[in-house]
């Protein structure tokens, strides 16, 4: 599991670098099946981009604003702003290169 993120510190800890932020929810079967995955990518980026998770049934106001089309989604941020995004669930390679390609 990674660092969870609430309303209250989102806007910090994505206002500077590369971060990488999965919404999910604890209910959802795509979610638990990416729980892994999303471990091992923050594993392999370690140093390079900081993977917070944010649980959308904590986080409303998030969800709706950066995950309204479904769980998991993944959103890159660079300095504040979202770059990328995935909905649904993905294999790690792809994850990877998602992050590394912006």
């Amino acid at each position: 599991m990674q660092p969870e993120l609430s309303q209250i510190d989102f806007q910090q800890k994505v206002a500077t670098g590369k971060v990488l932020v999965e919404f999910f929810a604890t209910w959802c079967p795509h979610c638990q099946r990416q729980q892994p995955i999303t471990d091992e990518a923050a594993d392999m980026l370690r140093g390079e981009v900081s993977v917070y998770q944010v649980d959308v049934d904590k986080n409303p106001e998030l969800a709706q604003e950066y995950a309204p089309n479904g769980f998991p989604t993944y959103v890159l941020f660079e300095n504040g702003a979202p770059v990328a995004e995935h909905v649904g669930e993905w294999p790690l390679p792809s994850l990877l290169e998602m992050v590394k390609a912006n």
